[in-house]
């Protein structure tokens, strides 16, 4: 029994490590940034210290399709669409910020992409 006790409280701790992890590498919920409802892909971009950047255009690309959008004042653009498999790019940046050409990986599902930003 205790050989068991034991290894559920390893796995336990393997889980909280992995969604403290998921939680500093682009999920919402910190800093003001709302859930993501599920159903959309969602590109959040700050700055170095964690402030939303608003008017960053943002592309989600697919082998076949390219859609564009602008962050808002949360630093948040979205696309609601049915399709997977999208690459994330920015395509251009306000004043004050340097250019980032980084391909991100858009999740497998609908999901977030965080973005951070250096200011130039």
């Amino acid at each position: 029994m205790k050989k068991y006790a034991k290894g559920f409280a390893v796995l336990f701790a393997v889980m909280v490590v992995f969604a403290l992890a998921a939680c500093g590498s682009g999920s919402a919920g910190s800093k003001g940034i709302p859930d993501n409802p599920g159903n959309v892909y969602r590109a959040i971009v700050q700055d170095e210290s964690g402030a939303p950047v608003k008017g960053v255009t943002v592309q989600f690309c697919s082998d076949s399709m390219c859609y564009t959008g602008e962050t808002d004042d949360s630093g948040i653009v979205t696309l609601q669409i049915d399709e997977f498999g999208y690459t994330v790019h920015v395509l251009s940046v306000p004043e004050g910020f340097a250019e980032d050409t980084t391909e991100y990986p858009a999740p497998t599902t609908f999901g977030d992409v965080a973005i951070t930003l250096k200011k130039a």
